[in-house]
């Protein structure tokens, strides 16, 4: 029997015969003995083999199978197993301590693996790291996600892999369990991690989200490597409050009609919140608190349907339906309350009209993100 077994069962046995003794104290005390049923299950499962699932794309254990062929029948498998030490790839190896026990969960598809995850978790039973990546095992070539936590369960950093070598990584600050800052750093020059912003949240007595606060440090433009296309919050935040609190989108997307946006040392981002975390506008400072420019979005449900931005005089409005699904099929560009352009969504195809004078005098058709044709309609 292996170290780990060995070390699973003499806590079990030990636990077990504490609760003997207290069992056997005077009746008056015996109100005061609680037993953490769940601990001793956290153990117990520890020495099982092998178990399967039927699973999802997402990688959610929906029903146990007895057996690995006949979980490999469906179009999603999930395997979960505990391993030792001596089998946890070498880029983990550094968040690992002898007292964790390492959880490793595979997805398959079609009876081929696809993903594995790997969740290291203390004797308690807390999740101390999570972790998906892809890769020949070398840091710098890897694509996917370590997830660290702290030994109350909150998240403390992030480190996110991208396929173009690119490595980001993102520390919660806490206080009494509340998060009040995320501090973006990049990968840079393969030696070091740079600061990029920091999000401070502001909340209200009741203790809701009333406003974000990001301060730059360096020089970046949104879309590119670090940008801040949403705000930083902590995946198990988000999970505890089920969408409830906050909703999926609560930066939008830039409109492309905005054109591209910079961000500069020591400039500031201030979002304004509502009850649930939906940003109803941003202003952007640059760093002597001189307004930039102000977008204002309007709201029905979970979308932004109206985006506004004001900068000096210039005043561009952007217009959104979405379809059943959440899905957008149509947008409105106006400059200054004229129409400047209009793009409709039919599937996977895109059709763009560009406006001048109130007329049309270009339709562009685009399939998957290519443009197929191209038709000049006025002078």
């Amino acid at each position: 029997m292996n170290r780990k077994y060995s070390l699973i069962i003499f806590l079990v046995l030990l636990l077990f015969a504490g609760i003997i003794a207290l069992t056997q104290e005077t009746d008056e005390n015996a109100e005061d003995i609680e037993i953490n049923e769940e601990e001793i299950e956290f153990f117990l499962t520890v020495k099982e083999p092998t178990r399967w699932f039927r699973s999802n794309k997402g990688g959610m254990a929906l029903e146990e199978i007895l057996t690995r062929f006949v979980a490999l029948r469906s179009e999603y498998a999930l395997s979960v197993d505990w391993v030792e030490r001596d089998e946890i790839p070498d880029y983990l190896l550094s968040y690992y301590k002898d007292e964790y026990l390492t959880e490793v969960r595979i997805l398959h598809r079609y009876s081929h693996e696809i993903r594995k995850q790997w969740i290291f978790r203390s004797i308690e039973g807390i999740t101390r790291l999570n972790a998906s990546l892809e890769g020949p095992g070398r840091e710098k070539s890897l694509k996917g996600f370590i997830e660290l936590f702290n030994e109350n369960g909150n998240m403390e950093s992030e480190y996110r892999f991208l396929e173009d070598g690119g490595i980001s990584r993102i520390d919660y600050e806490y206080n009494d369990g509340m998060l009040i800052n995320a501090s973006f750093f990049i990968w840079e020059d393969g030696e070091t991690y740079t600061k990029a912003y920091t999000d401070f949240y502001r909340y209200n007595r009741s203790l809701s989200l009333r406003a974000i606060e990001r301060i730059f440090y360096i020089d970046m433009q949104y879309g590119k490597m670090g940008a801040p296309e949403r705000a930083s919050f902590p995946r198990d935040i988000m999970n505890a409050a089920k969408n409830t609190v906050f909703v999926s989108e609560r930066l939008n997307v830039y409109p492309e009609y905005f054109g591209d946006v910079y961000f500069f040392d020591d400039s500031k981002l201030i979002f304004q919140t509502d009850s649930r975390g939906r940003i109803l506008n941003q202003t952007l400072y640059d760093e002597d608190d001189n307004i930039i420019w102000v977008i204002n979005n309007t709201w029905e449900g979970n979308r932004i349907i109206l985006s506004v931005k004001t900068e000096d005089d210039i005043i561009l409005t952007s217009e959104f339906r979405y379809n059943s699904n959440g899905g957008k099929i149509f947008e409105r560009n106006l400059r200054n309350g004229i129409l400047e352009r209009v793009v409709r969504v039919e599937g996977a195809v895109d059709i763009e009209e560009l406006y001048m004078d109130n007329e049309i005098v270009l339709r562009a058709v685009w399939e998957d993100g290519r443009k197929i044709s191209e038709t000049r309609t006025g002078n």
